[in-house]
């Protein structure tokens, strides 16, 4: 329930209402031009009902010229300015509207006090609060068109009660951390923006913005060679559509994210779980329906562990404990997942727990719930898996929780950087992201990721295998892909034990110890497997971090990454979304500049081959210009126009329309 959202009026506005009035376009809009303070009104509550709050605040202005004295006016000035987060405001409007018709509306006070509670002024609060319950039963003008509003009021205002008692608490006015830092105008807007998501080293955001309910995308923003945000960009649309997405959270491999996507062709019901896969530039290459765990409920705000063997996510589907609550699925494939578990009456109350998070350690879990005791609207909780049950949530307190909604929270991978989102009035307007470092007590086990693979020592060809690593008292199974990758976090400053069988090949058994890290680049781990024939001695187990005195001979592997731009038709002009896209391309160049770069261009088949041919040099060159511009060293980029790409139907010419840019370089396994 949010207990700060306009009902929506009934009111009728006739058309012949409109004839003869001034407006200005949308951009430039002020207010309906009429000299009749009721028609106006009427005006105002059309544009409430259609979520157009500055508009509706304009003309509510313009009304209470025509009449200052006019209560509904101020009544219904007050509800926009709540919407808009203008609380100052708010109060200033209603307290006008009681001044000239205190018993106009009793829904009113409880606004008041919710403007003041907002504000942190719990005194002020708790006395409009109280007036709106010592009015309850009695008469006043919008009794009757207010009945349904006064409801939710009715059980916020227990909820509301419970808030100022916590808040009153000495003992939870302590500051438990830093003053959350916000992430700036390039990342927050005016917009609600949500769910962030970082990749490990930090270098990459991926979050949700919501335009005023209109629609929700997933949103990307890295950050610059000054260490700050560049300005965020949606995602294309293979994710992103004209109905709702959001919610993304990155794998701790930084490979995949999971997100929501509401009425989308495969969905089961309203809104489901999705995995992406995206590259080191942020271009996303493929989506798929999570299969297993949706239902035609709301299903979203999914987190994975680092193994990517549980997913935690939210959903209102029956048999839970009231509200929104948090399951968990375990992993029963690659492309299917277990029947969801409730996390229990430990975690879930009879009101939303939504947006978990589980830390890299898989033992502690992070989520926003209004149903427990707290700051405000929906606060941040901690609970850690101990003894096979989930310990007592505890609220992560001031000032990370304040009066207003926090919502989604995320740590980077040194373990103590989070990211979190909040509706607190010093942000740029509804929700807001912002960073904070975390103290020891609220910080998950410090954890290693490993980047592994297992491979035949003589050939390096890929083993695909089950191994085991343990630890005194701890036992853990993992599996090596086609690939003979694995990823897996493992406790720092401890030693592990990796054991292998694999038919064909002598036992391995090995320790490695990990150190602390801040985990800005995974620790490589390779397991080589010695055939039986072999003379060889037994196989050893090599780390980054622990490589033997006598250095191995280097072994250099090509390595190729590809990153497209698209064109419109028989343009070679750049959009602001490739430009932001080229950004992200040139922080990466800047960070690692050991590639050797070539810029392609592309048309499609439309058209005469030699303009073609023209056009796609033409893009070719917008691009690597934006590049040279960029601080790219131009002897690194070549330009080449490949003329047109035979493709039959629409969507083939799309991605026929397209500049590739193509990075060659050189790892050297030893360094």
């Amino acid at each position: 329930m949010t207990l700060n959202t306009i009902t929506k009026h009934t009111a009728t506005l006739f058309v012949a209402l409109m004839i003869g009035f001034t407006t200005m376009s949308q951009d430039k809009f002020e207010y309906v031009n009429t000299n009749n303070a009721r028609e106006s009104i009427q005006i105002a509550q059309t544009f409430i009902n259609n979520g157009q709050f500055v508009k509706a605040k304009k003309q509510l202005k313009h009304t209470i010229k025509l009449k200052d004295n006019f209560a509904v006016a101020h009544r219904e000035l007050g509800r926009v300015y709540m919407e808009l987060g203008e609380y100052e405001n708010a109060i200033d409007a209603l307290e006008l509207s009681f001044s000239y018709n205190a018993d106009l509306s009793r829904a009113a006070y409880f606004e008041c006090g919710e403007s003041y509670f907002f504000l942190g002024n719990l005194s002020q609060a708790l006395y409009y609060y109280n007036e709106y319950n010592a009015k309850k039963g009695g008469n006043y003008t919008n009794r009757k068109k207010e009945i349904g509003l006064e409801k939710q009021y009715d059980d916020a205002y227990l909820i509301r009660q419970s808030n100022i008692e916590f808040v009153s608490n000495p003992e939870n006015q302590k500051l438990l951390m830093p003053v959350p830092k916000n992430l700036g105008d390039n990342v927050n807007s005016s917009h609600n923006e949500y769910l962030p998501a970082i990749l490990s080293n930090g270098q990459r955001i991926v979050y949700t913005r919501d335009r005023k309910g209109k629609n929700e995308n997933i949103l990307t923003a890295v950050r610059d060679e000054k260490k700050e945000w560049t300005k965020g960009r949606a995602l294309d649309e293979k994710v992103n559509t004209h109905s709702n997405e959001g919610m993304a959270k990155f794998s701790t491999d930084g490979k995949k994210f999971y997100f929501t996507g509401c009425e989308r062709p495969d969905t089961d019901g309203g809104c489901d779980i999705y995995e992406a896969e995206m590259t080191v530039f942020g271009e996303v290459t493929s989506v798929k329906h999570v299969e297993g765990i949706n239902t035609y409920n709301w299903d979203s705000q999914p987190c994975v562990t680092c193994n990517k063997d549980a997913i935690y996510f939210s959903s209102n589907r029956p048999g839970g404990f009231g509200g929104t609550d948090i399951y968990v699925s375990y992993r029963v494939s690659n492309d299917l997942w277990g029947h969801p578990i409730n996390l229990g009456p430990e975690i879930n109350t009879a009101m939303d727990e939504e947006a978990p998070y589980i830390a890299t350690d898989g033992k502690t879990l992070y989520y926003t719930s209004n149903g427990l005791p707290g700051f405000g609207e929906g606060d941040i909780y901690m609970s850690r898996f101990v003894n096979d049950s989930w310990t007592q949530p505890k609220n992560m307190g001031n000032p990370l929780n304040s009066s207003s909604k926090e919502l989604g929270f995320f740590i980077q991978g040194d373990g103590k950087t989070a990211f979190f989102a909040s509706a607190r009035p010093s942000g740029n307007g509804g929700l807001d992201l912002y960073e904070v470092e975390l103290p020891e007590e609220f910080r998950p086990l410090a954890m290693n990721h490993i980047e592994g693979s297992v491979v035949d020592d003589e050939t390096g060809k890929a083993i695909q295998t089950e191994f085991t690593i343990r630890r005194t008292g701890e036992k853990y199974d993992y599996y090596s892909d086609e690939n003979g990758a694995f990823f897996t976090c493992l406790q720092q400053d401890k030693a592990y034990t990796f054991q292998i069988e694999v038919k064909g090949y002598k036992q391995f058994m090995s320790a490695v110890y990990l150190p602390k890290t801040n985990n800005e680049e995974p620790t490589l781990v390779e397991i080589r497997l010695i055939p039986e024939k072999t003379s060889k001695p037994k196989p050893v187990l090599v780390s980054k971090e622990e490589e033997p005195k006598k250095k191995p001979p280097v072994r250099n592997r090509k390595i190729v990454k590809r990153v497209f731009f698209y064109f419109d038709v028989n343009s070679s002009d750049l959009t602001a979304q490739t430009e932001s896209k080229l950004d992200d391309l040139v922080n990466t160049i800047k960070f690692d500049n050991k590639w050797n770069i070539e810029v392609i261009g592309y048309a499609d088949s439309s058209g005469d081959p030699e303009y073609n041919k023209i056009l796609s040099e033409k893009r070719a060159g917008s691009v690597s210009d934006y590049l040279k511009n960029s601080g790219i060293v131009i002897d690194k980029v070549s330009q080449e126009g490949r003329g047109a790409i035979d493709s039959e139907n629409e969507m083939e010419k799309k991605k026929s329309r397209r500049v590739e840019v193509i990075m060659r370089g050189v790892l050297d396994d030893n360094m």
